[in-house]
């Protein structure tokens, strides 16, 4: 991992020097070292910040020009990031843990700066959006071919020394591929597999090779054994079923029948459907753990506990909050449920502002696609997002910064194309004559 990290941090050096559009060569390089960009830089006590966010911070100082001026369309979205910030900090000096938190937030600028670059690059360039799809479908059918190969060879074919335990289930191995947590790699799995239905020569209608690349993305999350990833896709569909033209209605019910029969046929060997382990034990622990994680929520309502500081606070004051792994007492980072993770560290108020920028760039897209001022790629954009967030019920899955940037590009695309026709009037209203 230290020599891959160095070699990551060397490519990306070389290229952005070398780049005529270092700009867009981190928006890329971000997507096709998508593997490596989790690998942390820092260590627990400095905010364990990984390659994503080193990047970020040196794009923030090179490229600082293109953070100096704000659209007015997207007004809306700064202003959701500076009252976050400051809810952040309020949080952070007023909990128990002040120093660990405040070096917490240095994690949270990143996701802003990238969000902020991807604008600004698909405005410059309307074709730009196209390639950062390519870059998120070749990460994913990477993850794939890594995938095959672990069935091939075995799971000593990794990118870290050590796999999430619930990688080795008592049924079979739920495959991570280069992830360390199955779970977390089948929520990327179940958000990616919906770009595969866009087809760029006809939004309206997918093509059969459209419908076959997202099948098989799916069969490859039925091997990572997520539940709420499939909860999540589920959802996703359900949504395209109810916007969607017809022509994608057809092939969406034509693909969902296939893949029913493909379960039918092949559920023994799924591990997704073929786990026996005791859905109501499995419940009830996790129901006693949101029980207790509001109650933390209802003695912190206002600014929270402060940002990173959920095993700390737990391990000081609600310690029956723990796992016991290989013989030792490990307490727990986060509650089972990523809304009560945000709800307990930031707060009520800092959590309604993070969900209002991710669902208000949904309710944007969808608004422009029926008042006809966009195309129907917002769609495919909008269905994982609501994939994302059915499985954070039960999956606190953005502390990996890969699941993170896929978010980002999702809602930054939904603002893109909610927003540019408003801001091609508004560049051009300042042009001189």
């Amino acid at each position: 991992m230290v020599v891959l990290t160095a070699a990551a941090i060397l490519v990306f050096v070389v290229l952005v020097l070398l780049s005529r559009q270092p700009r867009r060569t981190y928006l890329l390089y971000m997507l096709y070292a998508l593997p490596l960009i989790d690998f942390k830089i820092t260590p627990y006590q400095w905010g364990s910040l990984t390659l994503f966010d080193g990047f970020s911070y040196l794009l923030l100082f090179w490229r600082y020009k293109d953070f100096l001026s704000i659209y007015k369309p997207n007004r809306f979205y700064f202003g959701g990031f500076l009252t976050l910030i400051f809810l952040l900090l309020l949080g952070s000096l007023t909990s128990s843990f002040i120093t660990n938190s405040l070096i917490t937030i240095l994690s949270v600028f990143p996701v802003f700066i990238y969000a902020r670059l991807l604008i600004v690059e698909c405005m410059h360039d309307k074709q730009f959006i196209n390639k950062m799809i390519k870059g998120l479908q070749f990460a994913c059918l990477f993850s794939i071919a890594f995938l095959v190969v672990q069935m091939i060879v075995g799971l000593d074919f990794k990118l870290y020394t050590e796999l999430n335990q619930n990688v080795l289930d008592s049924n079979g191995i739920r495959y991570p591929s280069y992830f360390h947590d199955s779970q977390k790699y089948a929520q990327f799995l179940a958000m990616l597999s919906f770009l595969f239905l866009i087809n760029n020569k006809n939004f309206k209608r997918p093509q059969v090779i459209n419908i076959l690349m997202f099948l098989l993305v799916v069969v490859a999350m039925f091997l990572t054994g997520g539940r709420s990833a499939f909860l999540g896709l589920s959802a996703g569909m359900l949504f395209l079923l109810l916007f969607a033209g017809v022509q994608y209605k057809k092939y969406i019910i034509v693909g969902c029948l296939a893949g029913g029969i493909v379960i039918a046929f092949f559920s023994q060997s799924l591990i997704l459907f073929n786990r026996k382990d005791d859905f109501n034990n499995s419940f009830d622990f996790r129901a006693t753990i949101w029980q207790e994680a509001y109650g933390i929520f209802k003695s912190h309502p206002f600014l929270g506990i402060g940002i990173g500081n959920y095993k700390d606070y737990v391990s000081r004051y609600s310690q029956d909050q723990y796992l016991i792994l290989e013989n030792e007492i490990v307490f727990l980072d986060q509650p089972e449920n990523g809304y009560l993770k945000i709800l307990t560290e930031f707060g009520g108020p800092g959590f309604l502002v993070v969900f209002i920028l991710i669902i208000g760039s949904m309710v944007g897209g969808l608004r422009a696609y029926i008042k006809k001022q966009t195309d129907a790629r917002v769609l495919m954009f909008i269905a994982p997002v609501i994939c994302w967030l059915v499985s954070f019920i039960s999956l606190y899955s953005i502390t990996d910064r890969r699941n993170l940037i896929v978010l980002v590009c999702l809602t930054t695309f939904l603002i893109y194309l909610s927003n540019r026709s408003k801001i091609i009037n508004e560049e051009q209203a300042v042009k001189p004559v």
